[in-house]
């Protein structure tokens, strides 16, 4: 059985008002990511220009979600910039990330502390 879920979006006030976190979990496909991107984009819409996107439950990612992952920094590209940070431990989504190069245009971090504390130190 597929599994696949969004979490409320966390907004942390010592973060500052334009850092906002999205936890994902489960299978990431060609499925869900209509769900993943309309949640990245109301995020972008509400001022966030700082996203941290948590993987750490995500166990499968395919193309489909790496090209939302590839639009959303389009998208705060055209909305006057900002970043889009991963935090990421399992081994197969990381490679991926590496096989398709986005770890190169997306930082990723192995905890939500790591990724939390670069954003603070990026505003």
């Amino acid at each position: 059985m597929r599994t696949f879920y969004i979490g409320d979006d966390v907004h942390l006030e010592d973060a500052g008002p334009e850092v906002a976190i999205l936890v994902v979990g489960g299978e990431v496909d060609y499925e869900v990511s209509p769900q993943l991107k309309a949640r990245i984009m109301r995020a972008i819409k509400a001022g966030a220009r700082r996203l941290i996107l948590d993987l750490s439950d995500v166990t499968f990612i395919d193309s489909t979600a790496i090209g939302v992952l590839a639009a959303t920094l389009e998208k705060l590209d055209e909305t006057g910039g900002g970043s889009l940070s991963v935090v990421c431990t399992h081994e197969k989504v990381i490679q991926i990330f590496e096989i398709t190069g986005l770890d190169s245009l997306i930082t990723v971090y192995p905890s939500r502390e790591d990724a939390l504390a670069a954003a603070a130190t990026a505003g």
